[in-house]
C-alpha cells in the first residue's frame, strides 16, 4: 500500500501479482517445491502430504495430484519453447526408461510404460525434455522429433529406425552400448 506519509490521504494497493493457478491458494513456490519434491526427489505426493500434516498444513494427495497436472497444463508453452530450442541443435541424444504408472485407465498398474528424454541445443544453451508415453512403439520419436532433421543419438533400438529413415537423420550409436559388442 501507498500513501502520502503527510496526510495518508489517496491510498493505493497495488494489484497481486498474477497467480499459476487462478482461484488457487496455492502459491508458485509452493506449486514448486512439491513439482520438485516429486520430480527431482522422488517423493510421492501421499508423503508430501503427510509432511505437510506434521507441520499442520492439511493438503490431501489428491489436491497436490490436481496442483501439478494443472500447473503442467499451464507450463505446455513453456515446454513447446523448449522442445524448439531443442530441435535446432545439429545433434540430439535421445533414450527411453521403463516407468511404472499405479493407476491409468485401461492398463495395469504391473504394465509398464516410458519415459522419453531428449537432450541437445548450443554448448551452453542444453535442453533437457521429458516427455511420458504409456508406449515404446517408434511412433513416439516420430512424435517427439517432429522434422528434425540432424544427429540422433541413441542405444541402437530398433524404435528410432522409423523416425530416422522418414526425416533423413544421421543415426549415431552410443559409446556405452557400443562397447558391449566388444571383448
Amino acid at each position: 500500500k501507498y500513501a502520502c506519509p503527510t496526510c495518508e490521504e489517496n491510498i493505493q494497493t497495488a494489484p497481486a501479482p498474477a497467480k499459476l493457478l487462478p482461484k488457487s491458494n496455492a502459491s508458485a513456490t509452493l506449486l514448486a517445491y512439491v513439482a520438485t519434491a516429486k520430480y527431482q526427489d522422488a517423493l510421492p505426493l501421499y508423503r508430501q502430504s503427510q509432511i505437510f500434516a506434521r507441520h499442520g498444513a492439511e493438503i490431501p494427495r489428491n489436491t497436490l495430484a490436481r496442483w501439478m497436472v494443472q500447473a503442467g497444463g499451464r507450463l505446455s508453452p513453456l515446454i513447446e519453447t523448449l522442445r524448439q530450442h531443442l530441435l535446432t541443435s545439429p545433434l540430439i541424444h535421445m533414450d527411453e526408461t521403463t516407468l511404472q504408472v499405479n493407476q491409468e485407465e485401461e492398463r495395469k498398474a504391473s504394465a509398464n510404460s516410458y519415459m522419453w528424454v531428449q537432450r541437445g541445443g548450443p554448448p551452453g544453451q542444453q535442453t533437457v525434455l521429458f516427455a511420458y508415453d504409456p508406449s515404446r512403439a517408434g511412433r513416439v520419436p516420430v512424435r517427439l522429433l517432429g522434422d528434425y532433421a540432424g544427429c540422433l543419438v541413441t542405444d541402437g533400438y530398433e524404435g528410432y529406425a522409423e523416425v530416422v529413415r522418414r526425416n533423413g537423420m544421421t543415426h549415431a550409436g552410443c559409446w556405452a552400448h557400443a562397447r558391449r559388442k566388444f571383448v
